[in-house]
């Protein structure tokens, strides 16, 4: 993804991007931190590694790409919350970049928590300050409107994480990056759910609803059932046909992805007994019954069912 910096902010800026919570502190990281930062990294490897590559000198490689569009937050445990002996206190880094301005206005967040910080919460409190300073409008933030992370698929406690702080699931990316796996000592191209906040949402509350298409659309007696099966498939969603009509408009109702109802005769009160449980109903005879066995046909139905879908 190609990113356009801002002219207008320089390095020096990042000294603004702070932010205290009740126990922790975030800042920037600094040349101060390169070896205290790898003492932390080596201090939690086999952990980290299990999903992410481990490099205790990247933060080398990180303080020299530092700009508007690179920016490595180090989230800090206070002195009442650091472990005894912990003379440096770093409970885990941020890495926020691939940011673009213009009209996207929107960065890739990755991170790791830090031992000995893992699982006393510090960790998710300095998350939400790095995200309200990616959200906030500079010079004390980045001013940027969007803010995504990806996590590979099986990694609960990472994607349990930015649920916690309100992310949504917002799709798959099949293949996504080439990695070493942890667990099995080989190297793949390993799928990960990109989850996703906005500035409107932020201070978003805690798992909320994924963002993900729903509604029902309604053909029928006109509209083969094997057409409304393909549309189904092609928009992600569940195709019902040959099921009892209380039962499908229970699975109409509640199902949490799009629906292809094939309702036969009983189109019309399918639609109407949806519309007076408050779904998002449409029918879809007009685009549906004109489908041939062509792939492309089904295809284009999808996209033009798409909009009548939330």
């Amino acid at each position: 993804m190609s990113s356009c910096a801002d002219a207008s902010l320089s390095e020096d800026d990042g000294r603004l991007l702070v932010a205290d919570g009740e126990r922790v502190h975030v800042s920037v990281a600094t040349g101060g931190d390169i070896a205290p930062y790898r003492e932390a990294m080596t201090r939690s490897a086999s952990r980290i590694g299990r999903w992410n590559p481990v490099n205790p000198d990247d933060l080398v490689h990180h303080l020299a790409a530092q700009s508007a569009t690179h920016r490595t937050f180090l989230i800090r445990a206070k002195d009442a919350a650091r472990v005894a002996g912990d003379e440096a206190g770093l409970v885990g880094c941020v890495n926020v970049t691939n940011v673009v301005h213009g009209r996207f206005m929107s960065a890739t967040m990755g991170y790791n928590a830090f031992d000995p910080y893992v699982g006393t919460g510090l960790f998710r409190e300095g998350m939400a300050l790095v995200v309200g300073i990616v959200l906030r409008q500079a010079p004390h933030g980045m001013g940027l409107h969007r803010l995504e992370a990806n996590v590979r698929i099986g990694n609960d406690t990472s994607a349990g994480l930015l649920r916690s702080l309100g992310f949504r699931r917002e799709r798959t990316m099949r293949r996504m990056l080439w990695l070493a796996d942890g667990l099995g000592g080989r190297s793949a191209w390993f799928d990960h759910d990109s989850f996703a906040v906005t500035r409107e949402e932020w201070p978003a509350a805690p798992h909320t609803a994924n963002d993900l298409p729903t509604g029902v659309i309604v053909c029928g007696s006109g509209t083969p059932a094997a057409a409304a099966f393909a549309v189904a498939r092609e928009l992600g969603g569940v195709a019902l046909a040959d099921v009892p009509f209380d039962a499908a408009l229970t699975t109409a109702r509640y199902a949490a992805a799009p629906v292809v109802w094939s309702a036969g005769d009983d189109a019309e009160a399918a639609h109407d007994a949806l519309l007076r449980a408050g779904a998002t109903v449409a029918r879809g005879d007009d685009i549906v019954a004109s489908i041939s066995g062509n792939p492309s046909d089904v295809t284009r139905a999808a996209l033009r069912l798409r909009p009548r879908l939330v």
